[in-house]
């Protein structure tokens, strides 16, 4: 069997900020930030005196335990999209889990997010909220019943 992760890699004009942002607000643990070398610069075509501390190559965190990418969009200005939403996804039966979600979506909305959907029972089961943050990406936060969790299950 093949394995294979989905890894969302997120650009942004200051992704030294953005990781700031996302520790701060979302409570993301393991952070990471890689600036460029000069070489690296040089082969993106920066200006020679940009401050490389500044710039950020790779960097990253985790949130409930799942990997995000990152990095600055040194191949110009990076835009927010409606196409593509990431979902955080945990079994309903998890109490730590839930939990976890459940003060993930409260720590949100005290903060400059825009609520679309409150975090609230849903008719097929679960719970589900959805937000938007400082940077447009839309978040949707689900508590799903075990059943709905891995739809390629076979009974």
């Amino acid at each position: 069997m093949m394995q294979a992760k989905l890894i969302p890699y997120l650009e942004f004009e200051s992704a030294k900020e953005a990781l700031a942002y996302y520790q701060d607000v979302f409570g993301a643990t393991n952070v990471y930030r890689v600036s460029p070398t000069a070489d690296e610069a040089e082969q993106y075509g920066l200006e020679p005196d940009v401050d490389l501390d500044q710039l950020t190559m790779r960097g990253g965190f985790q949130l409930l335990g799942l990997d995000v990418q990152c990095a600055d969009a040194l191949m110009g200005q990076p835009t927010s999209s409606t196409l593509i939403s990431l979902m955080l996804v945990v079994d309903e039966d998890d109490n730590d889990s839930v939990k976890e979600l459940l003060a993930l979506y409260q720590r949100l909305i005290k903060s400059d997010v825009k609520v679309i959907n409150p975090f609230a029972d849903q008719t097929q089961g679960g719970k589900m909220g959805q937000i938007v943050d400082a940077y447009g990406i839309t978040w949707i936060l689900r508590e799903a019943p075990s059943m709905s969790m891995n739809p390629n299950v076979e009974d």
